[in-house]
């Protein structure tokens, strides 16, 4: 059996790797779009850094939710802003999805730092959240989507659905480890490493392999999910209200 601290390495290390190797395949993106492959490189880079962060606390014998969740909520982040860029949705839906993803991941941690009644409730309310964020893809994003490039369609959709598997799989990982105990602490370790490595490995490749739709997305939209509102529509406001 491997100890806590020797995981953590080993998915830092191949992390690590991956990293390197999407940066090659970033830099050969376009101009426009390369901003969406590096953003894709830094998803992976942050989850890096916290496995290398987490390693070192776990060999103190210090905790290490919190910096797993601050990585998650750079991860997050990252694939959130890609996310709302590729539909071209407006800030109202680009707030909602926000605030639904980062809500979730902290009650989801003060949820395992607590007991009793409230630490129950807690556990509860990631549920609501993980449904209305599961509608919120289906419904409003894919009515915003439907207006853009066919290229932009099929790389949401990729997209939705690997953030809605990432998401069961981490919310049902976290209530068997942490909030039920019923797994062991390396099972509940390694299994979700496994997800994270899955979701964050599927995310940067299906990014960096989708030059097209980067392009097509970046003619219309910059990464910043609340610089401007996003129609979906590339034409100038004159040539489109024609």
């Amino acid at each position: 059996m491997f100890a806590p601290s020797t995981v953590y390495l080993w998915a830092a290390a191949g992390l690590g790797v991956a990293t390197l190797a999407f940066l090659v395949v970033a830099r050969r993106l376009p101009d426009t779009s390369r901003q969406f492959g590096y953003a894709a490189v830094g998803a992976v880079a942050v989850m890096t850094a916290s496995n290398v962060v987490m390693a070192g606390l776990e060999a103190g014998g210090y905790g290490t939710d919190f910096v797993r969740f601050v990585g998650y909520t750079g991860l997050w982040t990252v694939i959130c802003s890609v996310i709302v860029a590729v539909a071209g949705v407006d800030r109202r839906l680009t707030g909602a999805l926000f605030a639904i993803v980062l809500s979730r991941l902290w009650i989801t941690y003060g949820s395992w730092q607590v007991e009793g009644t409230l630490g129950a409730v807690l556990a509860l309310v990631p549920f609501a959240l993980l449904l209305i964020g599961i509608y919120l893809l289906f419904g409003p994003f894919m009515r915003a989507v439907s207006t853009v490039e066919e290229e932009r369609r099929l790389l949401y959709t990729k997209l939705r659905n690997l953030v809605v598997l990432g998401w069961i799989a981490l919310v049902l990982t976290g209530i068997l480890s942490e909030s039920m105990d019923l797994t062991t602490d390396f099972v509940g370790q390694f299994a979700s490493i496994y997800v994270e490595v899955v979701l964050v490995i599927g995310f940067a490749g299906i990014v960096v392999r989708s030059g097209h739709a980067l392009e097509k997305t970046a003619a219309s939209t910059s990464l910043n999910p609340f610089e401007d509102d996003r129609t979906g529509d590339p034409r100038p406001e004159s040539v489109a209200a024609d």
